[in-house]
C-alpha cells in the first residue's frame, strides 16, 4: 500500500504554500499576465489546417512504413 503523503501535516501544508508561490513567481517572471485570455491571433483558414494534417498525417505513416522496412 502506499503510503499517505501527509496531507495534515502543518509543515508539509507550509511548505506545499510556499512551493506554489515560490512557483508562481517564477511563473509570473517568465510569462506576463495577460487580463485578456482569447487572444489576437488571427483564425486560420480551414483549406491551411487540412493541409497541414494531411502533412502530418503523410509524414507520420511515410516514418512508420519506414520503421517497418516496408519502405527504404
Amino acid at each position: 500500500m502506499i503510503a499517505p503523503l501527509g496531507r495534515m501535516d502543518p509543515e508539509t501544508t507550509r511548505t506545499r504554500r510556499r512551493l506554489r508561490l515560490a512557483r508562481r513567481l517564477v511563473a509570473s517572471a517568465f510569462f506576463p499576465y495577460d487580463a485578456d485570455p482569447t487572444g489576437n491571433a488571427p483564425p486560420i483558414p480551414a483549406w491551411r489546417a487540412w493541409l497541414f494534417t494531411a502533412w502530418v498525417v503523410i509524414v507520420t505513416g511515410l516514418y512508420f512504413a519506414t520503421m517497418l522496412g516496408l519502405v527504404q
